[in-house]
């Protein structure tokens, strides 16, 4: 602890003349503790302190309390009850604030008397609940149920943000293009309770079975059905397919095309998801300029330079319609569309611990030449001053230590333990799936130690979450007692002395056809004689191990003139480690914030100009259960006509939208990795960072 010469502390006082806070809005059921709040006090303090210009280096503020009616309690999480979550209660509304970030402008209201409108999220929320009783809309409602979730909503403003219409002929769809939505059942902890209800009870038909475990939405949760499998037979393998839910049966095709996709194209080429940097297209090439020590645009055909690009941080929500070859990185080819078809549509990341998602709505399409990989932030933006700095740039490294999985699709156990593989993650910025090679990061790495050198590549074959100790209780919101995610491959170097890792005897260098088939890619061969190590078997590792997709040769050279595998490494060590201290959602005394999609990681509300999630206004369950009793021919009176179908009593006789489009539209960007609903078997968690253990 710091000495009183170190720096002086000045306590805050709370206005005590005026305050909002509603004592009886506070929970008060068993599961709510009321923990030390003497953090959140000095941050918000310090932000204070900040808005009024006063701040001073070394000096530590302190509220002397909350606001009259204000109280901080925390409880169980659900997917983990052994970690806490904290949440701000008091405001009239009945709802509670999820983190400093977003109790801080009605704070500042409170501080300032009141003199003004609060802009909060939840003075938002209330003046439309207000306006509408006043119509006539509502009815004066009672108080909202204690402890359930804030929701905010962020609404595009104008015409809808895509593509122009008119897609060049014979295109298909992208996933990229289609919108997220939340999903139907979070495998696992179903939103609400299980149904148990027995056979043989008044109304059911007399030889049905009993009734499938669902969640609230009616959707069967083919996940929690597993565990009771698997705990009835002793042993289970079975790949998961979800036919009563329609967010899967829309995204099928789509998703199996893109990560078919993503298995034939170059690594270097970026994913729909990932965060990159980005800059707006410009005349020239990128060069290193000596005399101010940056990187900087360069037209030959002017022989001068004309400037730094203005660097951001985005998200890829579309990618081109046109094929992307290698020379795009540093110079555009003929393209036969325009850039809105042939390049990527990139949207400016917002602050993800803000409610303010304004950062969303500027997007560019640019080319390929105009993005760059963001584990490689430092390369590209080095020399230039912190403050002049998108802001974007620090709320993407705001989310560097989180990750998703993508398409849980296989359940296999041996009770009481079992495994649910996954065909994609994203880590950080990036997205990786299976066939993907990957650079791990060197044993005993840390950032006091920064010599060591990046000489592992794993080709993956594997992605699962491991369920220890599964739980048979269909009540329980857990799938299993812990959880656990593993990444699985072979692993290969191009170092000799490391190929003796594991076995103490050197390998001789792989035959060239033996790299094409490990790496599915000719160019790979560029970086040099490649050798198995571990003696060839199985390795596994966390997501902490992993630095990022291992580019071919050419494209390393193309983009940062070096084919070094660790080039990234300090990078990515750096925006970890700031994530770790910024992003409140990480658990203290944890590393990792662990979303249960990838939407949630990035904190977004929309994509594509379109709501995400739970802001999705075409999300009808009841219609689009009754459209799939009507495809699978089961179908009652009832179902016809929650389907809505066209043509029916007295519609008029003009095509209909399918309602299997509309799914589409608001459906996954890359499956549930991307948009998916809250999705239990996934946690925020740490887990304790690999060595190599062979299998």
């Amino acid at each position: 602890m710091s000495s009183p010469d170190e720096f002086k502390e000045i306590i805050v006082r709370v206005n005590p003349n005026y305050s909002d806070g509603d004592m009886s809005t506070w929970p008060t059921e068993a599961r709510f503790g009321r923990p030390d709040d003497s953090n959140y006090r000095e941050k918000l303090a310090t932000m204070w302190v900040q808005r009024l210009g006063t701040f001073e280096m070394g000096t530590r503020y302190i509220l002397d309390r909350f606001p009259d009616g204000y109280a901080l309690f925390d409880r169980p999480r659900g997917s983990d009850p052994t970690i806490r979550d904290r949440f701000l209660w008091g405001h009239p509304i009945g709802q509670y604030f999820p983190s400093i970030i977003q109790f801080f402008p009605h704070f500042c209201h409170l501080m300032q008397g009141g003199s003004n409108t609060c802009h909060c999220m939840l003075c938002e929320k209330l003046t439309k609940r207000d306006k509408a009783i006043s119509a006539g809309v509502l009815s004066q409602p009672g108080p909202r149920p204690r402890g359930r979730p804030v929701g905010t909503i962020v609404k595009s403003t104008g015409t809808r943000l895509g593509r122009p219409p008119g897609r060049p002929p014979m295109s298909t769809p992208e996933p990229s293009n289609l919108t997220p939505r939340r999903p139907g059942r979070p495998p696992g902890r179903p939103p609400g309770r299980p149904s148990l209800r027995l056979p043989g009870r008044p109304g059911r038909p007399v030889g049905s079975g009993p009734r499938p475990i669902v969640d609230s939405e009616g959707t069967p949760d083919e996940f929690r059905m597993a565990v009771t499998k698997l705990k009835s037979h002793g042993r289970f393998d079975q790949p998961i397919t979800e036919s009563g839910s329609m967010d899967w049966r829309a995204e099928r095709t789509a998703l199996d095309e893109y990560i078919e996709q993503l298995g034939i194209q170059p690594s270097y080429i970026p994913r729909a998801g990932e965060i990159v940097l980005w800059t707006s297209d410009y005349e020239g090439e990128l060069a290193w300029n000596h005399e101010s020590s940056c990187i900087q645009i360069y037209s030959p055909a002017q022989q001068r330079w004309l400037g730094t690009p203005e660097w951001r941080a985005g998200i890829i929500t579309q990618i081109p319609e046109e094929d992307t070859v290698l020379q795009d990185l540093v110079k555009t080819v003929p393209k036969e569309w325009s850039v809105n078809y042939s390049g990527f549509r990139v949207e400016t990341f917002p602050d993800p611990q803000s409610y303010d998602k304004s950062y969303s709505l500027h997007y560019k399409y640019v080319f390929l030449k105009s993005i760059k990989p963001f584990n490689a932030y430092e390369l590209f933006l080095q020399g230039i001053p912190p403050e002049k700095l998108h802001p974007s740039i620090g709320y993407a490294m705001t989310v560097m230590s989180s990750f998703s999985l993508v398409d849980k699709f296989h359940f296999k156990g041996v009770w009481p333990n079992a495994a649910i593989s996954c065909r994609g993650i994203f880590i950080g910025a990036e997205l990786l799936v299976v066939g993907d090679a990957i650079r791990l990061k060197p044993k005993g790495f840390s950032s006091s130690e920064p010599s060591k050198a990046v000489l592992d590549v794993m080709v993956i074959n594997e992605i699962r979450l491991e369920l220890v100790n599964c739980v048979d209780d269909v009540r329980s919101d857990q799938l299993a007692e812990t959880y656990r995610v593993r990444v699985a491959g072979k692993v290969y170097t191009t170092d000799l002395p490391r190929s003796a890792a594991g076995s103490g005897v050197l390998n001789p260098p792989m035959q060239p056809e033996e790299i094409i088939d490990v790496f599915q890619s000719i160019g790979m061969g560029g970086h040099g004689n490649w050798y198995r190590v571990w003696g060839g078997a199985t390795v596994e590792v966390s997501q902490d191990m992993i630095l990022g997709r291992c580019y071919e040769p050419d494209a390393m050279n193309l983009l940062f003139g070096s084919c070094s595998l660790g080039l990234d490494l300090q990078s990515v060590d750096k925006a970890r480690q700031y994530s770790r201290q910024v992003d409140e959602r990480i658990p203290e005394g944890k590393d990792w914030f662990w979303g249960d999609f990838r939407t949630q990681t990035l904190a977004l509300d929309t994509l594509n100009g379109e709501d995400v999630g739970y802001y999705s206004d075409v999300r009808d369950i009841p219609m689009w259960r009754a459209n799939l009793k009507v495809l699978d021919g089961t179908a009652s009176a009832a179902d016809l006509r929650n389907a809505r179908l066209p043509g029916e009593l007295g519609r008029p006789a003009t095509k209909a939208r399918s309602n299997f489009a509309e799914v589409v539209k608001t459906s996954k960007l890359v499956s549930t990795g991307l948009a998916a609903d809250s999705n239990p078997v996934s946690s925020e968690s740490e887990y304790e960072s690999d060595s190599h253990s062979t299998t």
